[in-house]
């Protein structure tokens, strides 16, 4: 039977970009890591896809983009010892066990330079934009989580935390 889990290994906070991509080669036990390189809009995610299709494992923890969650930042097969990664901007992966166990593959190794010269201006534009939209997505993430401490700033007067400890030990004896 076909199992999939569908995790986050990282995140966009007030303070920018937390991730644990540098752990999961220990943390799966992996007997071989790609991590995948070459910049945005080379296929990382289409190829990681194809990858595990590929491979058609009993079991996959897909690892979801946090910038957009229908995209792929990797996948991990664990009955296989197998795991692949985007080890790029934001969440730079490097091998840690080169050639032992990682292997960087450079996607941008097949971007035909003629064709992709030419649109050198705008590729950088483009890539300052986002630049830009993440630098304001994590200010308003600051904000929100200032807004978030003066709500419970208020709820936290108001609250009986005793009688909330309470139930939380009545609903904990429920299970033991």
């Amino acid at each position: 039977m076909f199992k999939e889990r569908r995790i986050f290994l990282g995140s966009n906070t007030p303070d920018g970009f937390v991730g644990w991509f540098d752990q999961i080669v220990d943390n799966y036990d992996l007997k071989k890591l790609y991590i995948l390189k070459g910049g945005s809009g080379v296929g990382k995610s289409t190829f990681i896809r194809k990858f595990v299709e590929s491979l058609e494992p009993s079991n996959v923890e897909w690892i979801m983009c946090s910038a957009d969650p229908a995209s792929y930042d990797g996948a991990i097969m664990p009955e296989l010892g197998l795991g692949i990664i985007d080890g790029t901007f934001p969440h730079i992966t490097d091998p840690k066990y080169p050639r032992m166990v990682d292997e960087i593959i450079d996607l941008s190794q097949f971007i035909d330079p003629a064709k992709i010269t030419a649109t050198r201006g705008e590729i950088q534009t483009i890539m300052a934009q986002r630049k830009d939209c993440f630098l304001r997505a994590y200010t308003e993430l600051s904000n929100a989580r200032e807004l978030h401490k003066q709500v419970e700033a208020v709820f936290s007067n108001a609250m009986d935390f005793n009688g909330v400890d309470e139930l939380l030990k009545k609903l904990v004896n429920s299970y033991l």
